[in-house]
């Protein structure tokens, strides 16, 4: 790549990052780390197969907008009313849920450097009303540009905390630690939690397309395909190497020592920013405190952007009596609404972090076979070129991901409720 070619690249550089902001969260930083935590490197493999697998479910957003200049909200559209109606009311159902969840985690951060002691919803009313000063300020520009630093900040101090896990001094148990269990439920409701925001819902994908419109020059150009591509790219891999980073952490710090996470937030953060402080040592406190909670609040504020983003989109489509409401206005609606609608949840749904994150990454798995051949179907479907449509190998790959996310699905609402 030319001097010139990597300077118009880093121009073209934000929707991948942005991507990896939202996704380096919850994912991440709590359900990577508990697995480590749970069963060593036991689920490693689930780690990388769930990457695997929803990939082409993913690279949809980028490769349908580049193509067409369209939000990927038109690609369902072309599918008929039933499949942005889907997507309407999967946004809709579960937007104040993983807001709520993303905010929480982030709180328990919040109040741990700052030695706050708040009530979870105040201290999440706070966080949400300064994204929304954030967002009405600087809109995307800004969260185009926090994004860059915050990633590439935690991942430096991630890399470096895992190197240092090898040579850490933890006492383990002298019995054999917990291995996973298909027989036990409970394991198998913490894959299903696991592997529902790995590495991230896949509505997400609709995200990535608005994020790659609304960078567009100002002339209306769309970024070239292999920069737009290369973006994504740099963002996926990044996210499922950070993913395999924390599940280490987890192992190596905690696995078989008899200890385990807390399942509130404030507790749960203050041991989390100890696994690495125990690996590089006590000085690095702030800083690893630091760049956690930034990591957090970006995948919140990502959150809190993206939802209403994209369902003011859909609203629109889905009752056209409203088309005579900008996208702007309602994008502005639906935030106050997502914003109130989080703080209610935490505030009269009162509930452990972890059941909250477990419940919320449980729902977002149970509608993604859905949505996984939705995706499927436009990444496949006329839109897109033949000769620029995904090969052989990710046409398999999509079916697989698609076979294995409805069986498992099935099989786990038959083992809950039969």
């Amino acid at each position: 790549m030319t001097k010139m070619s990597r300077f118009t690249f880093l121009r073209y550089l934000g929707p991948g990052l942005l991507y990896a902001g939202a996704a380096v969260g919850v994912s991440h930083l709590v359900q990577s780390t508990r697995a480590g935590a749970m069963f060593g490197y036991g689920l490693l493999g689930v780690v990388l197969f769930s990457n695997l697998i929803k990939y082409p479910f993913f690279l949809v957003g980028t490769k349908y907008t580049i193509h067409t200049g369209k939000s990927l909200l038109d690609g369902y559209e072309s599918l008929g009313r039933f499949p942005i109606w889907i997507f309407f009311l999967v946004s809709v159902g579960t937007m104040c849920i993983i807001v709520a969840t993303v905010t929480l985690v982030t709180s328990g951060l919040f109040s741990n450097l700052l030695g706050l002691n708040l009530e979870a919803w105040v201290l999440c009313s706070i966080i949400l009303l300064f994204c929304l000063l954030l967002l009405s300020i600087g809109k995307f520009a800004a969260l185009d540009i926090l994004m860059k630093w915050i990633v590439v900040l935690l991942t430096i101090a991630t890399i470096i905390a895992v190197v240092l896990s090898f040579f850490a001094n933890i006492p383990k148990l002298e019995t054999p630690g917990p291995s996973f269990q298909f027989s036990n439920l409970g394991d198998i409701a913490f894959l299903i939690a696991l592997m529902g925001w790995m590495p991230i819902p896949i509505e997400a994908a609709v995200w990535q397309s608005d994020w790659t419109l609304a960078k567009k020059e100002k002339d209306g150009v769309m970024p070239p395909l292999k920069f737009a591509l290369l973006d994504f790219n740099i963002g996926y891999i990044g996210t499922t190497f950070l993913a395999v980073c924390f599940l280490i952490l987890g192992s190596n710090m905690m696995y078989n020592t008899g200890t385990e996470f807390s399942s509130q937030a404030v507790s749960f953060a203050s041991e989390l920013v100890r696994l690495y402080t125990t690996a590089i040592g006590s000085f690095s406190y702030p800083i690893i405190l630091l760049a956690a909670f930034f990591t957090m609040f970006s995948t919140t504020l990502t959150c809190f952007d993206a939802y209403p983003r994209v369902v003011s989109n859909a609203t629109r489509r889905v009752l056209p009596k409203l088309q005579k409401f900008s996208v702007e206005r309602l994008y502005w609606v639906w935030i106050f609404v997502v914003g109130i609608g989080s703080i209610l949840i935490l505030a009269f749904f009162k509930t452990s972090m972890k059941s909250l994150v477990d419940f919320a990454t449980t729902v977002s798995f149970l509608n993604a076979p859905i949505l996984a051949l939705f995706h499927h179907m436009i990444l496949f479907g006329k839109d897109i070129p033949k000769e620029d449509k995904p090969g052989p190998f990710l046409n398999l790959l999509s079916w697989i991901g698609i076979l294995f996310l409805f069986g498992f699905s099935i099989y786990y609402l038959k083992i809950t409720f039969l």
